[in-house]
Formats: structure tokens, sequence, C-alpha cells
């Protein structure tokens, strides 16, 4: 089920540009249009899947497909990568809980090669 107003429903429709970097059958991951990191992009269902409907279900089975896909992404960017000096590359994982911002379709922000991190990417 897609809302017709959703930004991330008609995204996934191909009704707005997007970089596409990875999908499979249930998610699709692009690069974020408004970064805050070297690396920034939001893995987002393709069916529209509400913030409060996940906070307030059994969403186990949700959130572990959801974590697959986005450990698939880190390993496609190489952030799971060990660098020259030994550490990690890193990154972080955020996801605003219902209510905490305007986007009402879950996703997960996945983001690295920050400078100013420990273990950030050069």
């Amino acid at each position: 089920m897609n809302d017709l107003n959703c930004l991330f429903c008609k995204i996934v429709a191909g009704e707005e540009p997007s970089e596409k970097i990875w999908e499979n059958e249930e998610f699709v991951c692009i690069r974020n249009k408004y970064p805050v990191a070297p690396v920034h992009v939001l893995m987002i269902p393709k069916s529209h899947i509400r913030k409060q409907a996940v906070a307030t279900s059994g969403s186990g089975e949700f959130w572990g497909k959801i974590m697959s896909a986005v450990f698939e992404v880190v390993h496609q960017l190489g952030l799971d990568k060990t660098m020259p000096t030994g550490r990690q590359a890193g990154y972080k994982l955020v996801n605003n809980g219902a209510g905490y911002n305007h986007f009402e379709h879950e996703h997960v922000h996945v983001m690295g090669g920050s400078k100013t991190e420990p273990g950030g990417m050069t």
C-alpha cells in the first residue's frame, strides 16, 4: 500500500528523482538529497509503513529485514572496511521515532565518512 502524498512513496514509484544505490524486493536505498555526512543514504521500505505502526506492533520481523538491507549497503559502501591506519571506516545509523520528523514513512539513515567522528574515513 502506498500513500499518494508521501515523498518516499513517490520516490519508490519513480515519480520523484533520486539516486538509487541499492534495492531488493522490499527496500530501496537512495542518497540523501541533503546530506549531513560525506556518506549519507536512506534505507526506505517500498511499502508505505508508518512509523507509528512499527512502533506499536510486533515489528521484530520488519526490523530484521531492514537491518539486513542496511548491512548490505554498509558493506557495498565500504563502511565496514579497515582503513590503512588499521581503524574501521565506521558508520552511524539513525532512526527518528514516530512524531520526531516530518516523514511518517519509516526509514533508516546510514551515515559515514565523517572526519570528526572517531574512526571516521579520511
